[in-house]
């Protein structure tokens, strides 16, 4: 019956011809014409019949439906195919598979209709997998390795999905020889060569040769190679296979080299930076140079895995030793004043939340640009407090009449030519106007924290040595390289001054010979020292709140200061966060402190140190950063409870990952 309605529907007109020569002789038999009745009687039976001969020749071999054909076709295709395939439903059971798939039992156990599939390959063959598959995926079952081909099928008003599974156990097999063949690139070099070399005297080459003797035999038990291509200076090459297990052991090779020179010094350390990337040689060893840089901008003494996805640091437990050449400050004036000169205008900024130092800095840079008659813009927060009390001391100069802007007026003072500097941080995310720096095309930067990415965009220049104690230490060196004393206004020294107070503790802690040095260059009197130290005297309510903060201090494994502070959501708050982990390092057994506070919805957490505990790498975990004795982090829509818990375990995991590994985080 189908197929004479197929046939029907696909001979329409003749059909239709058949009907009306019946219909003609019923109407001729009714109207007694009965000749004429029969010859149209004889006509209509005689081409019903030549249509039922046309109707057996043309689907005397055809099955009913060509669907239902196709349908049975399919599945017994599917039943009978070398290839294990599974159907699965929505709710994660199976509902078919073909018989391969049931004779695999080594690799998918027995498979049963109805069974849940959290039993077949630890659940990788799901429903939810299937569905967020774009082509296939490999899963492991068993010693065997297969690619998943996920189609989607839908019926009786239920949607399926098929599996199809290919053996790719050759494949996995080659690419993971393949991987472990890959190459990895290397660099290692000493720490601020020029300065240990200079404090070592006689002892440097012999000091640097234990060094390179702990290094080459890492390298070699590897089966890799290290050579030196410069003075203190070494390439590396190992394979892949050879090289992973430093991973776990988070690469204890920098403790041992601190342990072989320790009886000599303890300040020559080793940098080293791995490119993990696919790619070309020339890829890898640019890749493991940047790196390398990297390391360097974190203070040194670790190791830099540079991957895919991103750059991975261990070590980094070693203070690093205090650069006192004035090199690097020279051709970094000599740098700035180039691009000052080549660009249209200068806009400079800080970091969010700004203090004294990121004010001064951010001055001076203005006063280099004035000297030089470029156009000069400071962008900053009108609502920082910090902002209102550096002010007074520029009070009087009118150059500085219309150099402080907002973010908005910072934007639409951008133009292709301008060169836009940062000062006293590294991290984007902290920037105060983000977008002026996604935005703009010349970008240099200043900073004496500890770096805790690479920059997307190289900078042009790149000024970042966290061995000074501020950056307004930095650009008192890179000013005395550049312009003259007499230049400098009697509010700007004071200002430099100030922020070189701020980060030194009023000159107690983290100070060296150039913390000096920029003292000297500002020739400061009593007055003019006054005046500075002037802006730290705390207000009524600022000293309420520092009393809350001594209140809520407790000690944290006999060694960490821990105080919080949630009377308010004032943005100040975070200046008497750090003011409070300052004053927790005078307790006697304190060796860390942190204060915590809350802004808005936020925790804003200032980590402090005596030189002995590396605060930066603890709050790096917690998404922060900054300097071995100083850093702080921002950790956004969360309870000060939630931020103290979260501050815990990462003291812990650092303190874990010490004991561990000697040091190696």
């Amino acid at each position: 019956m189908k197929r004479l309605k197929f046939f029907a529907k696909e001979n329409k007109d003749t059909v239709i011809a058949a009907a009306i020569l019946l219909l003609f002789s019923v109407i001729a038999f009714l109207s007694s014409y009965l000749f004429f009745a029969v010859t149209i009687l004889i006509a209509s039976v005689a081409y019903c019949a030549y249509l039922y001969y046309r109707f057996n020749a043309k689907y005397r071999n055809v099955p009913v439906s060509s669907d239902n054909a196709m349908t049975t076709l399919t599945v017994d295709v599917l039943t009978k195919l070398g290839l294990p395939i599974i159907m699965i439903s929505a709710d994660d059971n199976v509902a078919w598979y073909n018989k391969a798939f049931a004779e695999n039992k080594d690799y998918f156990g027995t498979i049963k209709y109805g069974q849940s599939c959290k039993e077949l390959c630890g659940g990788t063959i799901s429903h939810a997998a299937l569905k967020k598959a774009k082509s296939h995926y490999d899963i492991k079952c068993g010693e065997k390795v297969f690619s998943v081909y996920p189609v989607e099928v839908s019926t009786m008003g239920n949607n399926y999905f098929l599996a199809m599974l290919v053996d790719a156990s050759d494949r996995a097999q080659l690419e993971t020889m393949l991987k472990n063949r890959n190459i990895i690139v290397g660099y290692a070099a000493v720490d601020n060569a020029a300065e240990i070399s200079s404090y070592l005297q006689d002892s440097y080459r012999s000091t640097v040769a234990k060094a390179y003797t702990e290094l080459y035999n890492w390298v070699t038990e590897m089966d890799g190679i290290v050579r030196e291509y410069d003075r203190d200076k070494y390439i590396i090459f190992v394979d892949e296979e050879k090289f992973a297990p430093n991973i776990n052991k988070k690469f204890d090779i920098i403790e041992k080299i601190n342990n072989t020179v320790a009886g000599d010094s303890n300040r020559l350390t080793l940098s080293m930076s791995f490119a993990r990337i696919q790619g070309s040689l020339t890829e890898k060893e640019a890749a493991a140079k940047s790196a390398l840089d990297y390391a360097f901008q974190r203070g040194g003494a670790q190791v830099i895995v540079k991957t895919e996805t991103g750059s991975t640091s261990y070590g980094g437990q070693i203070k690093a030793m205090e650069r006192t050449t004035k090199i690097k400050s020279r051709v970094t004036a000599d740098k700035l004043k180039e691009l000052m000169i080549s660009a249209s205008n200068v806009i400079v900024m800080g970091h969010k939340n700004i203090d004294v130092d990121a004010i001064a800095a951010a001055c001076a840079v203005a006063r280099f640009a004035m000297e030089l008659q470029k156009p000069i813009n400071i962008v900053v927060n009108a609502d920082d407090k910090a902002l209102e009390t550096a002010l007074g001391l520029l009070e009087g100069l009118d150059e500085y009449d219309n150099v402080f802007v907002d973010r908005v007026r910072g934007q639409e003072l951008l133009e292709p030519d301008s060169l836009v500097v940062i000062v006293d941080v590294s991290n984007p995310v902290i920037f105060e106007a983000p977008d002026i720096y996604k935005n703009a095309q010349n970008v240099a930067i200043i900073d004496h924290h500890v770096q805790t990415n690479e920059f997307e965009v190289t900078p042009l220049l790149q000024y970042i040595d966290p061995t000074a104690s501020s950056a307004s230490e930095l650009m008192c060196e890179v000013l005395e390289q550049a312009l003259q004393r007499s230049v400098l206004k009697t509010g700007e020294a004071e200002l430099l001054y100030a922020g070189i107070m701020l980060d030194t503790q009023h000159l107690t802690r983290n100070m060296g010979v150039r913390t000096f040095g920029a003292a000297m260059y500002l020739r400061l009197d009593a007055k003019m020292l006054a005046k500075a130290q002037g802006l730290f005297k705390p207000d009524i309510r600022e000293y309420t709140k520092q009393a809350v903060f001594r209140k809520n201090t407790v000690l944290y494994k006999d060694c960490i200061g821990i105080s919080y502070y949630d009377g308010d959501i004032l943005p100040e708050n975070h200046l008497m966060a750090s003011i409070a982990a300052d004053g927790m390092l005078g307790i006697s057994s304190v060796k860390a402190s942190f204060a915590l506070c809350t802004v808005g919805n936020n925790v804003h957490i200032s980590g402090r140190s005596d030189g002995s505990i590396n605060v930066a790498l603890i709050l790096e975990k917690l998404g922060g950063g900054g300097r071995f004795e100083a850093a702080a982090t921002v950790m956004e829509e969360t309870t000060m409870r939630q931020a103290r818990e979260r501050l815990h375990l990462a003291i812990d995991e650092h303190f874990n990952d010490k004991n561990g590994t000697g040091g190696n985080l």
